[in-house]
């Protein structure tokens, strides 16, 4: 019997095609309309080099560290920009360059290393900023020699001191930082909770008062428990197919970087559409009111969380977790981005479980509080409703 029930409630749920369009379509246009909007944003801010002329004097051929200089900070390393693009030049050659804009700034050694420049910006601050480390660094080793005269004050004192990195650079994570990501999936976690439109749907269809269809099933010979839960494994399939074809379409169209733990990635799909399923089952049993009620509070609570997750605005996420810490483990919209967030960045799995396991305990507190909501509607006659259209 409940194979039968839960193959007519599939059936029933699929039809509806307003929930399929705000839980499949409007978030494939979402994500679109992201695509488009972020798909120059990190090209938009790559770095240049800044471009310096350097007036080939006298002065500047006696200076061999500062020759040696230019040439470590115009090197490209690991295929990144330098940090000068250097041209040797007259002094003429130099201030026609500045005029026409083709150089940033003129470094001028006279014999003291000036900076000419026409404007400000970053690249002169570059340059600037360049010019300042290597002052400071001579004024330190000239100090050195001064204190230290057993130390010879000649080429071989910058070997004596060489200026080794002691610190090794390595990444925050696994993958590469891509600031867009978290909209990305902030959305997937709003898809998620739309999920809460089918539990929506679910529990109007086993009150009588909200449905004709909910008044024929209770006037049908089946325990409206097995029907609750015939429907609530409909819809939960039916979110979690939608979720899957939304990540698919992000991944494979939108090339929105998620890893390569699939496993776990649906995992985390498949405990978020339980969660906004339950959630949406919990607020259409509280709520006794008509059903445009219903469905505003439910836009309400899945736009704010999701907006507490950082789907407007990605620094928001942390601003809110920093102000209110307890945001983060009650949100169910941030703990699916979180989960998401740690299985592309981190090594471990514990923040991954913690996610996992409080979306687990909400959606069973939903559950129960669902159960002892709905068991306690009765009717003493069924009302008149018009048909579903």
């Amino acid at each position: 019997m409940f194979t039968h029930v839960f193959k007519y409630r599939l059936k029933c749920l699929l039809r509806d095609k307003v929930v399929l369009f705000w839980t499949i379509l409007f978030p494939i246009v979402l994500s679109t309309l992201f695509f488009t909007a972020f798909s120059n944003l990190n090209n938009a801010v790559s770095f240049t080099s800044a471009k310096v002329a350097v007036v080939d004097n006298e002065a500047y051929r006696n200076n061999k560290p500062f020759q040696e200089a230019l040439v470590s900070v115009s090197e490209k390393r690991d295929e990144q920009e330098p940090l000068l693009s250097v041209e040797l030049v007259s002094s003429d050659e130099a201030e026609t360059l500045l005029e026409q804009g083709k150089v940033h700034g003129i470094i001028l050694l006279d014999p003291d290393i000036k900076l000419v420049v026409k404007q400000s910006g970053m690249h002169q601050s570059i340059i600037k900023s360049f010019l300042d480390q290597y002052r400071q660094i001579s004024a330190s080793y000239g100090t050195v020699i001064l204190r230290n005269i057993d130390i010879p004050a000649n080429g071989d004192t910058l070997t004596r001191f060489p200026a080794d990195d002691y610190l090794t650079e390595l990444p925050l994570g696994k993958n590469k930082t891509d600031n867009t990501v978290t909209y990305y999936y902030a959305l997937l976690a709003m898809a998620s909770l739309y999920g809460a439109f089918w539990g929506l749907r679910v529990i109007g269809e086993v009150q009588a008062d909200q449905s004709a269809n909910g008044a024929r099933i209770n006037l049908a010979p089946v325990h409206k428990m097995k029907t609750l839960l015939a429907g609530i494994l409909a819809a939960w399939i039916i979110q979690f197919v939608e979720l899957s074809l939304l990540l698919l379409y992000m991944i494979l169209v939108l090339k929105v970087p998620f890893g390569n733990q699939a496993g776990y990635i649906l995992l985390t799909c498949l405990v978020g559409a339980l969660a906004g399923l339950t959630l949406g089952t919990l607020v259409s049993g509280l709520v006794k009111r008509n059903l445009g009620l219903k469905i505003g509070v439910l836009i309400g609570l899945s736009m704010l969380m999701s907006g507490l997750a950082g789907l407007y605005f990605a620094p928001f996420k942390y601003i809110v977790i920093k102000a209110v810490p307890m945001l983060a483990y009650i949100n169910p919209a941030n703990l699916i981005t979180d989960a998401l967030y740690a299985l592309y960045y981190y090594d471990t799995y514990h923040r991954f479980a913690l996610n996992i396991a409080l979306l687990l305990a909400f959606s069973a507190v939903f559950l129960l509080l669902t159960y002892l909501t709905v068991r306690r509607d009765r009717y003493a006659s069924i009302p008149s409703i018009q048909e579903d259209n």
